[in-house]
């Protein structure tokens, strides 16, 4: 590697020869130019023959190092192999795309320089906040981790970028009868001793009154139901944060589940591919004439606003089995919220305009 001094041309031109510091300049491992300003022309040179000195005794790029592509393998076999294959995926494209962006070599060249490098480039590509600070989530983690594997020495903090706060949908009890009364144009599971109606009926009541994922629903089974004392359970391995979930059933989910389960070893057995559902799904709102975005989440959301008044927030944030309470937050439609509450009738008012009201 070879350094050399110079002094600005900005600068230069700027304070003059006498008063512009020297800097030096040279290229790293991944081919880019660094410089650092110095000073004085002989201390810069003193730190150019420093950094040569050290890159030809091994000291500055040490041949031992992991390569990026060595750690991902790493990562993932030791990692991901514990996250469910979907999230598996999700980790893979994002390191895909800052290898493209990037183009990393070694473990330790990924710095906030080469952070702040795929944000942007990242950003030009999609022009979404949300799928960006996605992939920087996954980036962060894996940074995390290769730090706490002694692989890097310092911590590389990664800057999300701002997202817009918009107020989500949900299904309201409005929009639930909409789609709980075109359920009648469902055709499949079919072959059943109950008819398809009555599936989906059962399927979108428990989603809309217990708030589980559709993963969880889907993986409840017949023998996790305590009928006696109207309990649903599924275990840790089956959901999403790897926390048991476990929910008093109200009567009305009684009822319905009563009248499709069977002998099949799950409460809510699809027989097609899982893909399908989301598109019988979709053709059930557009039989209930419903142009809500989204899918089976929305009745999560739904969950969420329809007690947030009434559960205190701890509780709420355990139904749905959040570990931070600003997940439980970010549910909560709080437009909708404050006029449940009627926010503009409480606030505080002068005498004198009320007078003229």
């Amino acid at each position: 590697m070879r350094a050399w001094v110079f002094q600005d041309a900005k600068q230069l031109a700027k304070r003059g020869a006498k008063h512009c510091p020297w800097s030096v300049g040279w290229y790293d491992a991944r081919g880019k130019k660094k410089q650092k300003t110095i000073g004085a022309k002989t201390t810069a040179k003193a730190y150019a023959r420093k950094l040569e000195g050290e890159a030809a005794a091994g000291l500055l790029k040490s041949h031992d190092r992991m390569r990026w592509a060595d750690f991902v393998e790493r990562f993932t076999r030791d990692h991901l192999a514990t996250l469910a294959p979907r999230s598996r995926e999700e980790y893979s494209a994002s390191f895909e795309s800052f290898n493209e962006l990037v183009k990393p070599r070694y473990i330790d060249e990924v710095d906030e320089a080469a952070v702040a490098e795929y944000r942007s480039k990242r950003f030009a590509e999609v022009s979404s906040p949300a799928t960006v600070n996605k992939d920087l989530r996954h980036l962060r983690c894996a940074l995390n981790r290769a730090r706490k594997w002694k692989l890097i020495a310092d911590r590389i903090d990664v800057d999300m970028l701002r997202e817009p706060e918009r107020d989500p949908a949900f299904v309201d009890d409005a929009t639930f009868k909409l789609l709980y009364d075109a359920c009648s144009h469902m055709t499949q599971p079919a072959g059943r001793h109950y008819p398809p109606e009555d599936w989906w009926k059962a399927l979108l009541t428990f989603a809309y009154l217990t708030g589980w994922r559709i993963s969880e629903i889907l993986a409840l089974r017949r023998d996790g139901i305590d009928w006696a004392n109207g309990v649903a359970h599924i275990p840790a391995e089956e959901t999403k944060g790897k926390r048991d979930a476990r929910i008093d059933l109200h009567p009305a989910v009684i009822d319905h589940l009563k009248g499709i389960v069977g002998f099949d070893p799950l409460v809510f057995d699809w027989p097609m591919h899982k893909r399908a559902l989301w598109d019988h799904f979709s053709d059930l709102k557009k039989a209930a004439g419903v142009t809500l975005p989204g899918a089976f989440h929305r009745f999560r959301f739904g969950f969420a606003n329809a007690n947030v008044d009434t559960l205190p927030a701890d509780v709420l944030q355990r139904l749905m089995r959040h570990r931070a309470a600003a997940t439980t937050r970010h549910y909560v439609n709080m437009a909708e919220r404050m006029r449940r509450q009627k926010a503009a009738d409480l606030i505080h008012v002068p005498a004198f305009l009320k007078k003229e009201a």
